[in-house]
């Protein structure tokens, strides 16, 4: 019972990470239109920044290594992650579709390469194992798993609550809008691309502040945590939950994540170990087949989730105004 009860604890810890990804590329990719395939790669840049700044020399070998609080890696790793976003996306913004696509895809790949070979930076394939956890003195370690929980599952809601918010705004009618018919929005006035810029710079600070949780969680910084297998996972849970929708990304990782991971609970010898873990790939690929094929939109609609509430977010500038008056 004790077990099951760990077991559950890590799964849904696990689960309120990936939800939370989730939403931020439902903002970027769902909202904005903006198909990011470089998840990975930021959130390696937030991983190795905070590692980094809360570690001392001592701890990790390097010459910069300062050891500030981890309130202060948090932030830090915000910013530069913020900075990374806009570095990627000040060439790439004006891209659409496939193109972008390919763009954030390469850059992800260029970060876990350099991850490995810039050892006097990220330690190479070693990585770090000694990481820096929030009141860790305060909590004894049998009962820490469930502070961890309740950090995750309160990052989960206060991004979710920011997701709600937003999506009752002008501004994300507007990316909606331009997601559709970018030539409209264009012929508003409205500079969809510096709109664009700042959601893909918001979205990456976000990841910012999620990804040190998936490092307490874990327990190590190492390069293979930062595979496109990462980034294919959070989209995963995206088209399953429904893209575009405001509970879907909650709803498709919390189901992705306990159907995957209840294989590590239920293997046995070292032999069903090798074979279940090989079956997660089929899973991840069942439950998308699926979903594709008999809920396309995914468990929680766009439609579902905007259905509601649109006619009373006020016009988005002086011709929806005069449109609504002439209605």
């Amino acid at each position: 019972m004790q077990s099951l009860i760990v077991f559950l604890v890590g799964v849904l810890t696990l689960a309120a990470i990936y939800a939370a990804l989730a939403m931020v590329l439902n903002l970027v990719a769902g909202w904005a239109g903006m198909w990011d395939l470089g998840v990975a790669g930021l959130v390696a840049v937030a991983g190795y920044t905070y590692i980094i700044v809360t570690q001392t020399k001592f701890d990790t070998g390097l010459l910069f290594t300062p050891g500030w609080p981890i309130a202060i890696g948090v932030i830090v790793a915000a910013l530069v992650t913020a900075l990374a976003a806009f570095i990627i996306a000040l060439p790439s913004i004006r891209l659409r579709g496939e193109y972008f696509l390919i763009t954030t895809l390469a850059f992800a790949e260029v970060i876990h390469q350099l991850a490995i070979s810039e050892g006097w930076l990220t330690r190479g394939t070693t990585g770090f194992s000694s990481i820096d956890r929030p009141f860790r003195d305060l909590v004894p370690a049998s009962d820490y798993r469930w502070l961890l929980l309740g950090l995750a599952v309160a990052v989960m809601l206060a991004i979710y609550l920011i997701m709600n918010r937003l999506a009752k705004t002008p501004y994300i009618r507007l990316l909606r809008a331009s997601r559709d018919n970018e030539a409209v929005a264009n012929s508003l006035g409205k500079n969809v691309i510096r709109y664009r810029l700042i959601t893909y710079v918001f979205g990456g600070a976000l990841i910012g502040v999620i990804t040190p949780l998936y490092l307490w969680h874990v327990r190590s910084v190492v390069p293979s945590l930062f595979v496109s297998e990462l980034t294919f996972v959070v989209w995963t849970a995206l088209v399953i939950g429904g893209i575009a929708s405001r509970k879907g990304p909650i709803i498709g990782a919390t189901l992705l994540i306990v159907c995957t991971e209840l294989l590590t609970f239920l293997q046995g010898s070292a032999e069903y170990a090798q074979i279940l873990a090989a079956t997660r790939p089929v899973i991840l690929g069942l439950l998308l087949i699926l979903i594709l094929r008999f809920r396309p939109e995914g468990i929680s609609s766009e439609r579902s989730a905007f259905r509601f509430g649109e006619r009373d977010l006020g016009p988005v500038d002086e011709h929806d105004a005069k449109t609504e008056a002439a209605r």
